[in-house]
């Protein structure tokens, strides 16, 4: 089948998009904590399962301690501390908001390279400059309340905000220092396989969200997601296309497509996605200013991926 990576980026997409929904309707419900705590605790065993059967190893016991520590870092940053951002942005401004500014994760990449003395491409600059252009475009009509929240207040906007900003930060944190653990070595010529990498990751995660809920000495929090039949109902839904579905088929993706900038791009597609689906649950008025918005969001982020 002819560009059948290109196929499972844009699946993954849809994936994510559809997952992103499920967790924003069960986080508002029974909380950012609950939610992020069972959907960890349910991932990690499954992919574990899928990486003993995909690739002989449920735990990847060959890789070293620098690679494994990285992978560790990358749970931490981009699904622990990235994750309670996200899920309280997706509680508060919904999944359509939320997902549009998480798309400037690639710019916050771009940040980090810059900082390690790697200066951005002109066309790079130029994706920085239509993401920026396009979320605010898309954030203008929100302000004062959305089909979401209508009753949200300037300060539950500014603190929903702030979460999907650090959702997007850990992401490409986590991203970046994923990338590094995964890179071809002496060690392994071949780097790390995907799958076995998300396997840490996720599991670095969970030991972390544990830890942030004994903080809050809530250890049981994912107990308000099993109480409720439906929010339990769209918390499964999100891990099996989230973590699950949306991991394997972005690897698989990664794996087949022609030009990895290209699949990269496919995925971060998840906030045109959301439009329709947003309109079609809980009535969101897109409107022609956010539309605008959030394609210029995503060819920005397309540029950044393909170009940087």
């Amino acid at each position: 089948m002819p560009y059948r990576g290109e196929v499972f980026a844009l699946l993954t997409a849809l994936c994510w998009a559809g997952s992103s929904t499920s967790f924003a309707y069960a986080s508002r419900a029974a909380g950012g904590l609950p939610v992020n705590q069972f959907r960890l605790l349910l991932a990690v065993p499954v992919l574990m399962l899928l990486a003993a059967l995909l690739t002989g190893q449920w735990w990847p016991t060959h890789l070293t301690d620098d690679r494994m520590l990285l992978l560790v870092a990358s749970g931490l940053i981009g699904l622990v501390l990235g994750d309670i951002g996200f899920f309280h942005a997706l509680a508060v401004l919904g999944p359509r908001v939320s997902s549009v500014v998480m798309a400037t994760w690639p710019a916050f990449t771009v940040a980090i390279e810059v900082a390690r003395g790697h200066l951005p491409t002109a066309w790079v600059a130029l994706g920085i400059a239509m993401t920026a252009l396009g979320v605010v475009l898309a954030l203008l009509r929100t302000r004062a309340g959305t089909a979401w929240n209508p009753g949200m207040t300037p300060r539950q906007w500014a603190i929903g905000l702030a979460g999907a900003l650090l959702g997007a930060v850990g992401q490409a944190g986590g991203v970046v220092l994923a990338s590094a653990a995964m890179a071809t070595g002496a060690d392994l010529p071949g780097g790390v396989i995907p799958l076995q990498a998300t396997v840490v990751r996720m599991a670095a995660a969970a030991v972390g969200m544990q830890c942030v809920a004994l903080a809050h000495r809530r250890p049981l929090a994912f107990g308000a997601v099993l109480r409720d039949r439906r929010v339990l109902g769209a918390a499964l839904f999100g891990c099996a296309f989230g973590p699950i579905c949306g991991v394997w088929l972005s690897m698989a993706a990664i794996r087949q497509a022609h030009d990895v900038g290209v699949a990269a791009s496919l995925m971060a597609t998840t906030p045109i996605f959301m439009m329709p689906i947003s309109a079609l649950l809980y009535g969101a008025r897109i409107g022609w200013l956010g539309g605008i918005g959030t394609v210029l969001a995503v060819a920005g982020a397309a540029l950044m991926l393909l170009f940087s």
